[in-house]
C-alpha cells in the first residue's frame, strides 16, 4: 500500500477490503478474511498518525451502507477515542440486529471489548 494515500484513496480502499470481507465473513473463507483484516489494519496505521485526517475518513464510514464498514470503523473511533458516543451507538445498533448474522456478534464483541469486560483485553 502506498504511504501518500488521499482522504478518497482512503476511503474507497477501506470500502472495498470491507465488502470483501463482509462476503467472506458470510461464506467462512477465513484467508481471505484474514487478508483484507491486514489491508484494514494497514489503513487504520496511516489514519493513527494523522489523527485530524482520521475524524474526516471515519465520519464517513461510520454512515456508510455496510455492517462491515460500520463496524470497523468504530472499532477504529475507539481505538483511537474520536467519536465514540457515535461508535458506541453504532455498535450497538448493529448488535440489536437479528438479520445479519454472525456479524451481530462482531459488534457486540467490539463493544465487551472496549468496556473492559475480558480480563487483559483492550481495544487500544
Amino acid at each position: 500500500m502506498k504511504e501518500t494515500l488521499t482522504y478518497n484513496d482512503i476511503i474507497r480502499l477501506h470500502i472495498e477490503s470491507d465488502e470483501k470481507s463482509d462476503i467472506a465473513t458470510i461464506e467462512g473463507d477465513y484467508k481471505v478474511n484474514n487478508r483484507e483484516g491486514r489491508k484494514i489494519q494497514k489503513i487504520f496505521n496511516v489514519l493513527s498518525r494523522d489523527i485530524d485526517l482520521a475524524k474526516k475518513v471515519y465520519k464517513v464510514l461510520l454512515e456508510y451502507d455496510n455492517i462491515t464498514t460500520k463496524t470497523e470503523a468504530a472499532a477504529a473511533c475507539l481505538k483511537l477515542g474520536i467519536h465514540e458516543d457515535k461508535a458506541i451507538q453504532t455498535l450497538e445498533s448493529i448488535s440489536k440486529r437479528n438479520d445479519i448474522g454472525v456479524r451481530r456478534l462482531n459488534a457486540e464483541m467490539v463493544i465487551r471489548v472496549w468496556k473492559g469486560e475480558f480480563p487483559g483485553r483492550t481495544l487500544s
